[in-house]
This record gives structure tokens, C-alpha cells and sequence, in this order.
């Protein structure tokens, strides 16, 4: 249900001062965000769908052809008048990262933008926290609302936008009871908002367990290349889950990737500590390759696996 945009990049030598110039050798255009996780739902031979808005114009007709080479169905809204949205990102010669984003037919949502989307008890639906913060979430709200009790699963990653959100957006969320994915710095964030302080937040472990007490819900702290941590329940201690170690060479998407491959393993039956560990796997292996959706295919994953 999250946004999907198309992701311009390019590498500039520094981001240039009001009114100045900047020379790029190239620019390159993906899609990404939401693609990025469906993509790796795809990689591990799980049925996909998107469930969110796509606008008409070149960046729309980009992204519809990204779906339709995926074999992912748009289940979600068209928005003939005007254009999916885009993000510029310049990486400088320090790996510095500047993005500008340009909001387009995925924020625009109302309160029924999603009134067409009706999970079944075995799917997993994916939240984003980005919704929270353009007049989608109106309709995110919606739906919450529409689903106070429901038997599907739904994994919410909280980026760095939902510990920012109104309160009746994050009570809304909270009481939906969601398996939160996230990296440390969401976490502390997190935590601080949902009013934890003190000695639970002095490390991954205590924040992980922390997080899932007040949440009332699985939570999963993602840690690069230590792994993740993962408190499965509430008032269980959480456990780091390791991961498979590599040379990293590019980690953008690489929580995307994670976040993909716990939903689909959820789907195919596994457990989520063994969701955890295959996610780990398979974002490990994403790093070496450079690109926003570089989720290997599962029959990469499974060697490593049975290795571990």
C-alpha cells in the first residue's frame, strides 16, 4: 500500500550553492520505494500486488512497465490527472546523499483511496510510514479504521516519518497490531514518541524488546551487517538473528530487501525468526550489487541458508 515513485540518481562532485551549477556524467531512472519490496516478494516466488495509487504520464508508464516485467498486478487506483511522482538523488564525492522529491498522484489520495482493497485472511499487507506524511494518509487511516479486527498479517516498516506522525494515524497503527521492521535509528525515535526513555534504549537488544512491551506486537530492529534483532513477542527478551557477512558495495534498498523477503517467507509458512534469518541472507547478498532493487532470486538465498 506504500508510494512508488521512479528514483532519478546521479553522482555529482558536490551539491552546489544557491544559484550555482553542478555537472553529473549520467543520469539514471529506476523505480523505487514500494517497487523495491515487491520486487523482492517476486525474487522469492511469491504472488504480488500493488495497492497503490499510480498516476498517467512518462513516470506512471515507467513504473506500469517495471509492474508488468515483475509479473505484479496494480490492484490500487489510477490517477488520470497528473503524473506519479519522482525522486532526484545526488551523491556527492563523500557519499553524501541529497534527495528532492517530487510529490506526485501517490500522496494525492483521499479517504477512500483504498476502499477497493479487501485482504483475504492468508495475505500479507505492507504499510509504509511515508503514507503518513502526504493526504494519502487519509485513506491509510480509512482503512485502518475499516480493519480494527482482521486475521491477515500486516508488516509496517515506520521509516523516519511515523514517529513524526499525528497521533490518530500512530494510535491507528498501533492498535492494528502490525510486525514493525525497522533500523536502529527509527527505533530510537520510535521509542522516544511512544514516551520510552532511560536504560531500555542504551542498546539494539533493550530497544528491540522495548519497543515490542509498549507496541504489544513482533518487532524486528534491523542492524546491517550484525543482522537483526527480533522480539517476536511481547515480554519475550529479543534475539539477534546474524547475518551472512559480505563486502558491501552499495546498501541502498537493502531494508527493502529485508522487508520484502520476511513478507514473503511469512507467506510461504516459515516462522519469523526463519523469515528473519532468510532476510538477512538476501540482503546481505543485495549489498554486493549496485542498484535500489538488487534482491537476489531465492535459489541464490537457499545455499547460504542451509549453510548458516
Amino acid at each position: 500500500m506504500g508510494q512508488m515513485l521512479v528514483d532519478l540518481t546521479m553522482r555529482i562532485d558536490r551539491v552546489p550553492e544557491p544559484g550555482g551549477d553542478a555537472f553529473a556524467d549520467e543520469a539514471v531512472a529506476r523505480v523505487g520505494s514500494s517497487f523495491n519490496i515487491l520486487h523482492a516478494v517476486r525474487q522469492m516466488g511469491v504472488p504480488a500486488a500493488h495497492g497503490g495509487i499510480i498516476g498517467t504520464g512518462p513516470w506512471a508508464a515507467q513504473i506500469r512497465a517495471a509492474l508488468a516485467d515483475d509479473g505484479i498486478d496494480h490492484i490500487g487506483l489510477t490517477d488520470s490527472s497528473r503524473d506519479s511522482g519522482i525522486c532526484i538523488a545526488m551523491t556527492d564525492a563523500r557519499a553524501e546523499r541529497t534527495f528532492v522529491t517530487v510529490r506526485g498522484a501517490e500522496t494525492q489520495g483521499d479517504e477512500h483511496c483504498f476502499d477497493a482493497l479487501n485482504p483475504s485472511d492468508t495475505d500479507i499487507v505492507h504499510i509504509n510510514g511515508y503514507t503518513f506524511a502526504h493526504p494519502t494518509s487519509r485513506g491509510l487511516l480509512a482503512f485502518l479504521e475499516r480493519y480494527r479486527t482482521h486475521r491477515f498479517t500486516t508488516v509496517f516498516d515506520p521509516s523516519s516519518v511515523a514517529a513524526g506522525a499525528e497521533d490518530r494515524l500512530l494510535d491507528a497503527i498501533v492498535a492494528h497490531r502490525p510486525i514493525w521492521s525497522c533500523n536502529y535509528e527509527e527505533s530510537l525515535a520510535l521509542a522516544r514518541r511512544l514516551g520510552l526513555s532511560g536504560a531500555v534504549l542504551e542498546d539494539a537488544a533493550g530497544t528491540c524488546a522495548a519497543l515490542s512491551g509498549r507496541l504489544d506486537a513482533p518487532v524486528i530492529l534491523r542492524a546491517g551487517a550484525s543482522g537483526a534483532w527480533l522480539s517476536a513477542a511481547p515480554g519475550e527478551r529479543s534475539v539477534l538473528i546474524l547475518s551472512h557477512h559480505v563486502h558491501a558495495v552499495d546498501t541502498n534498498g537493502a531494508g527493502d530487501c529485508h522487508v520484502g523477503v520476511v513478507s514473503a517467507e511469512l507467506i510461504r509458512g516459515a516462522s519469523l525468526e526463519d523469515a528473519v534469518r532468510a532476510a538477512n541472507v538476501a540482503a546481505a547478498i543485495s549489498v554486493t550489487r549496485r542498484g535500489p532493487a538488487t534482491c537476489p532470486a531465492r535459489s541464490e538465498v537457499e545455499p547460504l541458508l542451509n549453510r548458516a
